[in-house]
């Protein structure tokens, strides 16, 4: 993705609409990839535990709401957005585990 302006260079609220779009939709398209892994990862899950994973998921939590943190964003906020990420990806992962069986 490549940007046109940065934010000061923006000389309207057009301007800086019209680039969030195209980061929006930057996001969209990774969140799309990181979906397809997974769905990927089923292959290497054998039961209901292995799927759910719970260290792994508080781990992902905790770790992510870091990054936001580090990054001069709202932890709190990360760390919801990604508790509700990896409880859909679960509820995928578990759907998928069933079909597969």
């Amino acid at each position: 993705m490549k940007l046109t302006k940065l934010p000061s260079e923006c000389t309207g609220m057009e301007e800086i609409r019209n680039q969030i779009d195209q980061i929006d939709l930057e996001i969209i398209r990774l969140f799309a990839q990181r979906s397809d892994y997974v769905h990927e990862i089923v292959k290497y899950k054998s039961d209901e535990e292995s799927v759910i994973a719970k260290e792994r998921k508080d781990l992902v939590i905790r770790q992510r709401s870091e990054w936001a943190e580090a990054s001069g964003l709202n932890k709190k906020t990360f760390e919801d957005i990604f508790a509700r990420l990896l409880q859909q990806n679960i509820s995928e992962e578990l759907l998928l585990l069933q079909q597969n069986k």
